[in-house]
């Protein structure tokens, strides 16, 4: 019998206390993201140490998206690839824009969580969505994935009776 191999372990910094107020265990579901993700999407190689995720804010992020991207302000997400083949890489989210995001596609913040993190799991392991190809395979792995932890096609609008 083949073993599966397990998901390398991902260091968690919450910087902004928000993020624990409004979904509890983060580091729990951040483990269970990257489980999900190594089980259904084969996206840790090896002995791969797991990436660091910082849950912070849109003022740390909007730095962050300045200095390396050259865009000053915030975004919902950004994901730094390793500096060494054997390390783990960085994901860092921003809770205003994250909190916003969820408000607006009339999701929950957990749901847009797990969703940003297996986004950017994902981009880690090299896929992308600059071109229109890479974008349908990067989004459908994302729902895939997403679907075998209980959530909903993130790609797919919410519709509630009388809005």
């Amino acid at each position: 019998m083949m073993k599966r191999p397990t998901a390398p372990h991902a260091e968690v910094l919450i910087a902004d206390p928000r993020w624990r107020a409004a979904l509890g265990n983060v580091e729990q579901l951040v483990q269970r993201a990257c489980q999900m993700a190594q089980r259904h999407g084969n996206i840790f190689p090896g002995d791969r140490p797991g990436p660091s995720f910082v849950f912070a804010d849109d003022r740390h992020i909007r730095q962050l998206n300045a200095q390396f991207r050259g865009k000053n302000k915030p975004t919902n997400v950004l994901t730094f690839e390793p500096p060494a083949p054997m390390l783990g890489g960085d994901i860092i989210l921003a809770y205003e824009t994250m909190h916003r995001e969820a408000l607006q596609a009339r999701k929950t913040l957990r749901a847009h969580t797990v969703h940003l993190t297996v986004h950017g799991l994902l981009h880690l392991a090299g896929y992308d969505h600059h071109h229109p190809g890479e974008a349908r395979q990067m989004e459908g792995l994302e729902t895939f994935i997403l679907r075998r932890m209980g959530f909903g096609d993130p790609w797919k609008p919410r519709i509630y009776p009388n809005s």
